[in-house]
């Protein structure tokens, strides 16, 4: 090969390389202004959020507080997460029974099955 076939050839790999990465970055570009768009919106959206007026809880240290204290907010807490175990599952039951029972008499078969 003669040295002119090598600098097309190397000319048009830069070429094809800068029309990749000016894809890319085009690309990357508009994502970054969609996301851009979308965080605003969330921002407008979450404007009644504003923490600075809310006062904050007072904070309590466990090694300072009551054991009574203590004692009645984590079995409130585990009573909370056992009502909400109890929930899902009764959901996940009803569904089960839901869609696993069905009544031959009320369903349409097809014509052409029998």
């Amino acid at each position: 090969m003669t040295w002119w076939a090598w600098v097309l050839i190397w000319t048009g790999l830069a070429v094809l390389l800068l029309a990749t990465v000016t894809l890319l970055l085009w690309r990357l570009f508009r994502k970054a202004m969609t996301l851009l768009d979308d965080v605003g919106t969330l921002a407008e959206r979450a404007e009644f959020l504003d923490i600075e007026d809310m006062p904050l809880p007072a904070q309590t240290i466990a090694v300072l507080a009551d054991v009574r204290d203590i004692r009645a907010r984590e079995s409130a807490r585990k009573a909370h997460r056992a009502r909400r175990r109890s929930e899902r599952h009764r959901v996940r039951i009803a569904r089960a029974r839901r869609i696993t029972s069905v009544d031959a008499s009320t369903r349409s078969w097809p014509t052409d099955w029998y």
